[in-house]
C-alpha cells in the first residue's frame, strides 16, 4: 500500500501523552516506573571501557546504566555520576591506566543495591514512593519482582521530578530527598 502525504491544517493539534496530563503525589507508584517489560533495559558490558561508557551516557543523555557480563547476567549499576572525570582521574592518579579502567570498576555490584517490590508499588501511590525514599540520596532504584525474581525496572529521581514540575536542576542529577524537599517547601508556600 502506498502512503499518502496531507497538508497540516490549522486545526491539527499536538497530541500529548497522557501521563503529562497530571502526574500527582496520589498518582499510582506505577507511573513513575520505566518497566523493562514495555522498555528495553539500558545496559552496558562490565569489561566496556569506562570512558567510552561515559560519552555514550552524555551523548545519551542518560544517567544510568545496567551493567551486565558477557552472558547479560545483571552485574550491578553505573551512573553517570559514578564515572565523573573526576572519578576516573582519580583512579589514573592511584597508578591505573585510564585505558584499562572498565565499567564494571566504578559500578554498584548488585549485592550493595536496594530495591523496591514490584507488587508493593502496585498498591502504592506517588506520596508512598517519596514518603519510603524521602531519606535517600540515590537518584535510582530498581524494581523487582520477589516472586518471579525478575529485575522488573528502575524509577528515577529526575523522571519523578520533572514528571511532578517540580523545581529541582535536574541535569545535577535530583535524589529523592531533593524531591521530599522540594515537596514540602512547596507544601509550606501554598
Amino acid at each position: 500500500m502506498k502512503c499518502h502525504l496531507y497538508p497540516v491544517d490549522s486545526i491539527d493539534q499536538l497530541a500529548w501523552p497522557e501521563s503529562s496530563t497530571g502526574l500527582s503525589l496520589d498518582s499510582p507508584a506505577l507511573s513513575v516506573l520505566t518497566d523493562f517489560q514495555h522498555h528495553q533495559p539500558r545496559f552496558v558490558d562490565g569489561h566496556d571501557s569506562a570512558s567510552a561508557v561515559e560519552q555514550a551516557m552524555l551523548r545519551a543523555h542518560v544517567r544510568l546504566q545496567l551493567v551486565v557480563d558477557e552472558y547479560h547476567q545483571f552485574l550491578g549499576l553505573v551512573s553517570l555520576d559514578d564515572l565523573n572525570s573526576q572519578e576516573i582521574l582519580k583512579r589514573v592518579a592511584s597508578g591505573y591506566n585510564r585505558e584499562d579502567l572498565a565499567a564494571r570498576d566504578f559500578m554498584r555490584p548488585r549485592s550493595t543495591l536496594r530495591a523496591l517490590d514490584y507488587h508493593e508499588l502496585r498498591q502504592s501511590t506517588v506520596r508512598d514512593l517519596v514518603e519510603t525514599l524521602k531519606d535517600n540520596e540515590h537518584q535510582h532504584y530498581l524494581v523487582i519482582d520477589r516472586q518471579n525474581h525478575r529485575i522488573r525496572g528502575v524509577i528515577s529521581a529526575s523522571d519523578l521530578a520533572r514528571k511532578l514540575r517540580l523545581d529541582i536542576q535536574i541535569h545535577r542529577g535530583s535524589s529523592f530527598v531533593a524531591i521530599y524537599n522540594a515537596l514540602n517547601t512547596e507544601a509550606l508556600v501554598h
